[in-house]
């Protein structure tokens, strides 16, 4: 006698209907193979029967799942459904997703598995974008930065794009305080003008650092400042298309625009150009001019108040200045093992001191904290990472710069030219804003620099790239002192 198989389709109208809608996983021993193939992107699993039937009871009692055809195609062989889920326990979960079926005398021997994704499969009439997304939650890890994720961000950043359908983060830079990586995107409509790729920019990882960036609330003032910027920046910095930072401190989410491909950066190091430091110090000027004396500013609890924190700043120079002669005696001239010691006696002084409030600072205009455009008439550079932005005098993002991420060669042929210009467009905007005045706020704020970089033994473990670079901040900080004459009796 002539036993008649179930055919591919009467396979999967009992697997959806009995197996799983109506619980019934016993059913599984007439319908699959023992064992079947599972086969997932880059992998296979065989389940034995036993194993099909634990994994539906197990889903069965947990949620009850309620499975739908949208599409359903077969032959002889193979059976292809689209479908539609929906849990029937507990709270409601939509998927939708695809499976195809192989058939080998009358039992199901293969599948293969799409990734299920949330919602159901769209239908006539529905819209391309939804017209509404909660606010995208905080995310810990690049591999969370989802389509779904990301279409809320444009939402709620007011960018319209078309429905994105892939992304693919890879880690960039090297922060301490953060995971930076830069996502792809894809869409599944015509893209020509929409954003085709972000810079994410979470929370550290690395054992300590939430509490580093808590204690100095780095990731709050970042997130302020990018929000406080706004969509169209009046200077080059990356637009943020979404600021996030958790309420104690410790977490991060920015959604930057991407620049790669457009910018370069320039080792620290080497150091800039003179004609990269005149971009650098245009852009910084933008930025004082925009935001002089601003009223949102003076009483801004996210900035960061350097006068306020003197008693520490101290306190770190002095921890600082015998770890770095431990580490560097015998590497680096003993004046600058000197110098340090003497701006570490009076730290707290001259963090004191330091002029009053006048506009926003970038607070820490390092040259890896830019990114250089090369443009037909010379270079726009792009000003990135606000972790430190304060009220502040303009010349001290110009100190800091000049004395830092450029050879001293370089900054004594262009520092006068700098300051003037810088404050030939400061006058524009406050005409008793004089050249003298300038001057001697540049020279009051130049010890910050070599307070930085001291500083950052604290931190930087060492190694041959991270020492010189340490020598080489201290070498050029300290020569701009010596320059400036900013020694105390």
């Amino acid at each position: 006698m002539i036993v008649a198989h179930r055919s591919p389709r009467e396979l999967i109208e009992l697997y959806w209907a009995e197996v799983w809608n109506n619980r019934n996983a016993d059913m599984i021993r007439e319908l699959c193979a023992d064992p079947i193939i599972r086969h997932d992107p880059g992998s296979t699993t065989e389940l034995s029967l036993e194993d099909q039937i634990a994994r539906v009871r197990q889903q069965s009692a947990s949620s009850e799942p309620y499975f739908e055809h949208e599409v359903l195609l077969a032959d002889d062989e193979y059976v292809t459904s689209v479908w539609n889920m929906h849990t029937r326990k507990g709270d409601r979960i939509e998927l939708c997703g695809i499976e195809v079926f192989k058939a080998v005398d009358g039992k199901f021997t293969d599948c293969w598995n799409s990734s299920y994704v949330a919602g159901r499969w769209g239908r006539k009439g529905d819209a391309s974008v939804a017209s509404h997304y909660a606010e995208p939650p905080m995310i810990s890890r690049l591999d969370q930065v989802t389509p779904e994720w990301l279409q809320a961000v444009f939402h709620h950043a007011g960018v319209t794009v078309p429905r994105i359908s892939i992304t693919g983060s890879v880690p960039i830079g090297h922060g301490f305080l953060s995971i930076t990586g830069r996502t792809a995107i894809t869409y599944n409509a015509n893209a020509e003008k929409a954003v085709r790729s972000v810079v994410c920019k979470l929370t550290s990882t690395t054992a300590g650092v939430a509490d580093i960036a808590a204690a100095q609330s780095v990731y709050q003032r970042e997130a302020a400042v990018y929000a406080f910027l706004g969509a169209e920046p009046p200077l080059a910095t990356p637009r943020c298309y979404w600021s996030n930072a958790g309420a104690d401190g410790r977490t991060l989410n920015l959604v930057l625009q991407d620049l790669t491909g457009q910018t370069r950066a320039v080792d620290q190091v080497s150091g800039c150009t003179r004609a990269e430091a005149r971009a650098v110090g245009a852009e910084l000027a933008k930025l004082h001019a925009a935001y002089w004396q601003h009223s949102d500013l003076a009483a801004a609890s996210w900035l960061f108040d350097r006068k306020n924190s003197a008693a520490q700043a101290a306190e770190t120079q002095l921890a600082a200045a015998p770890v770095f002669r431990e580490r560097f005696a015998g590497r680096i001239a003993p004046a600058c093992l000197d110098a340090i010691d003497h701006f570490a006696v009076h730290a707290e002084s001259i963090v004191r001191e330091l002029p009053d409030g006048a506009t926003l600072i970038h607070g820490e205009p390092r040259v890896d904290n830019v990114l250089f455009e090369d443009l037909t008439d010379g270079h726009r550079a792009w000003l990135i990472d606000w972790q430190f932005a304060d009220y502040g005098s303009p010349m001290f993002d110009l100190a800091y710069f000049l004395a830092g991420s450029v050879s001293p060669e370089d900054r004594r042929a262009i520092e006068d030219d700098l300051i003037a210009a810088h404050q030939a467009i400061i006058a524009r905007v406050d005409p008793g804003y004089s050249l003298d005045r300038a001057r001697a706020e540049f020279k009051a704020c130049l010890p910050i620099a070599l307070h930085f970089s001291a500083g950052a033994v604290l931190a930087v473990p060492a190694g041959d790239a991270e020492d010189r670079l340490l020598m080489t901040l201290v070498e050029r900080n300290v020569a701009a002192l010596t320059d400036w004459q900013c020694f105390r009796p």
